[in-house]
């Protein structure tokens, strides 16, 4: 019997090697998944505003495919992985998604309102929010928009993120790969206002790539919450339509708050109740994976840091960015 079944094992392992033209090789651990992503995010530092001061939608195209999505493949092929069981890579059954929907559209409310208050609330000092994109402004403009800020973003960050960083992570447990991949996630992104709602963006899709067994999900649900951010900026406008109601206003919004709140708690008890995974809060023994203050997160931390205060800088006018 034992025997049937290292001899299954070994069949297994060569049906992978025949499909992916590779031999498995296990997972990298944690120190090369870190190099690997200081590399990137360094490279994206220097490169990227360049191609998107050029122009804008190619520039943001070429970001996501050059400087995120074949970083990430690379990775792939130098450690020698089986993408589809490292990545999971597997089909997204069709019954999770309407709780994908549910949570995408929940998630999305609450972070733009959390996002609405502090932003209100530091305008009382003097800070007048950064236009980092400008909104859409015809028919066509939120179509390519949509193009580029949801269905590249959410394929490209999806494949760094939860498809090569966090399964890296997962041998330290699930839990922590969730919770430090979904920091490495917000610090990538390189903004102070933008953090909490990154990181929790970033802890929902990771528990739903795990639920659903699926990369595929998670793509979705960004793709998903992008398109909802593209779509307000398109009614909207502006940012500043939005930045302009005041913290007494917000409170309008209450009765939806709780709404999304809700809608955000059925959304998990769905994808729990659909998943044949266990409660990932059962056998959790750490927050973070061992070894994870290092020299690559104290140089992204660094790097987070310097975009965060620049952030800060121009939002509260301490130089004026035209001189520079």
């Amino acid at each position: 019997m034992e025997d049937q079944k290292q001899n299954s094992t070994r069949d297994n392992d060569n049906i992978e090697m025949n499909v992916n033209g590779i031999t498995p090789t296990g997972q990298p651990d944690l120190k090369s998944v870190m190099r690997f992503f200081v590399v990137v995010f360094i490279i994206l530092l220097l490169f990227a505003s360049i191609l998107q001061a050029w122009n804008f939608e190619v520039g943001m195209i070429l970001t996501q495919v050059i400087f995120i999505l074949l970083p990430a493949l690379w990775f792939w092929r130098r450690h020698r992985v089986n993408q589809v069981t490292f990545a999971r890579l597997y089909p997204l059954k069709a019954h999770f998604i309407p709780a994908i929907v549910i949570l995408s559209a929940s998630m999305w409310l609450l972070n733009l309102m959390f996002a609405a208050l502090l932003v209100s609330g530091i305008m009382e000092f003097g800070f007048e929010p950064v236009v980092v994109i400008e909104p859409p402004q015809t028919v066509q403009q939120y179509l390519i928009y949509i193009v580029i800020l949801a269905v590249f973003a959410g394929i490209c960050e999806e494949v760094l993120f939860r498809g090569t960083l966090m399964p890296a992570m997962e041998k330290h447990g699930l839990v922590p790969a969730i919770i430090f991949s979904s920091l490495l996630f917000a610090l990538f992104h390189g903004s102070f206002l933008n953090f909490v709602g990154v990181f929790t963006l970033g802890v929902v899709i990771a528990v739903i790539v795990i639920k659903t067994n699926s990369l595929w999900g998670g793509i979705l649900y960004h793709m998903l919450n992008n398109f909802y951010a593209v779509t307000f900026l398109y009614i909207t406008g502006q940012y500043e339509a939005a930045a302009d109601v005041g913290t007494e206003e917000l409170l309008i919004f209450l009765p939806l708050a709780i709404i999304a709140a809700a809608g955000l708690y059925y959304g998990l008890r769905l994808l729990h109740k659909q998943s044949k995974t266990e409660p990932l809060l059962r056998n959790r023994i750490n927050w973070l994976p061992g070894g994870w203050l290092s020299w690559p997160l104290i140089i992204g931390l660094l790097i987070f840091l310097f975009m965060a205060l620049l952030e800060m800088a121009i939002g509260f006018n301490w130089f004026n960015i035209s001189q520079i």
